[in-house]
């Protein structure tokens, strides 16, 4: 090889993790903010703060958990974000005992330069079950399928309406308000506000793998469960739970905000259970109210329950 040769070639490695940097760090850049409470309260300890991000088909790319017990908003944020695609944020504050605050969806463009957002508001959100997502031209609302009616989020306030009669699809209204309404087929939807019609919405339909069979339980708060064949973990597309986790039968709610996963107060059989079942019923309790996310691995069927980002209950398909 010639001196020059080796020169070229020496100079063209060196730069190689020079370009391999450059390349990383054009694959994400940083999105950071802070949210707000309407209320002046400070959070009881344990309070969760959930920031998270996901894709236009509404798939968790990006997360991140704090504890902010003791404390008052704002609460800042920084996150690490895909550049190459448009992404949706939500953020939250879950109290224990159910408490639960949310931000509106907030739309991020494709891009590369870093982000500094204004100030995100949170409001106390009721029950929305498994909330999908409707793209109104710019704009993102959250709606969510209760058992006998459907909720709208957006604008900070949450919009409850009731089934009527369709020619076709299926159709809600607002009870004491005809003139808002919405109107859902495949997977569009016209939504009316004080009959004010708003760009013609494209459904963005939550995954409800979650809710697809029963989950068999097989670790709890670091445990392994007892007799995992005997429990049962179910979600309901509405936003119902159930659960058996070795003697008594628990049900309750649950609400999933993209990769946020929060549930509420739980009600119970109090059937005589031995020491260890007993046990295990309020481990699993304690556990499930510390909940403020979701992993999950349909090819495996294995379910993974979180709590700041650790593992607090895992399953399997049944």
């Amino acid at each position: 090889m010639t001196p020059r040769f080796l020169l070229v070639l020496g100079l063209a490695l060196a730069t190689l993790p020079a370009l391999a940097q450059t390349a990383f760090s054009q694959s994400t850049r940083q999105i950071t903010g802070e949210v707000m409470l309407l209320e002046r309260i400070a959070l009881p300890f344990g309070t969760s703060f959930m920031v998270d991000l996901v894709d236009a088909d509404d798939r968790s790319v990006a997360e991140t958990r704090l504890t902010v017990g003791d404390t008052q908003s704002p609460f800042p944020f920084t996150l690490e974000a895909p550049t190459d695609r448009a992404l949706v944020l939500r953020t939250g504050l879950r109290a224990p005992g159910g408490q639960f605050w949310l931000t509106e969806p907030y739309a991020i463009a494709p891009g590369t330069d870093d982000i500094s957002l204004p100030p995100l508001r949170a409001i106390a959100t009721p029950a929305m079950g498994f909330a999908s997502l409707l793209q109104c031209g710019g704009q993102y609302v959250e709606i969510g399928f209760l058992p006998e009616e459907l909720r709208l989020r957006f604008n900070e306030q949450v919009l409850t309406m009731v089934p009527r009669p369709a020619a076709s699809g299926v159709y809600y209204e607002q009870a004491s308000n005809a003139a808002t309404s919405i109107h859902l087929k495949d997977d569009s939807a016209m939504l009316s506000i004080d009959g004010a019609q708003l760009a013609e919405c494209r459904v963005i339909a939550a995954n409800e793998e979650l809710a697809r069979g029963v989950w068999n339980l097989t670790q709890i708060d670091g445990t392994a469960a007892l007799f995992p064949s005997r429990t049962e973990l179910v979600f309901f597309p509405d936003g119902r739970m159930s659960a058996t986790v070795g003697c008594n039968r628990m049900i309750g709610g649950f609400q999933r905000h993209g990769g946020i996963l929060v549930f509420g107060r739980m009600a119970s059989t109090m059937m005589a259970c031995t020491e260890p079942t007993m046990a295990q019923e309020n481990r699993f309790a304690r556990a499930l109210d510390r909940v403020d996310g979701y992993r999950l691995s349909p090819e495996s069927g294995r379910l993974v329950l979180t709590s700041g980002g650790a593992a607090v209950i895992e399953a399997r398909r049944q």
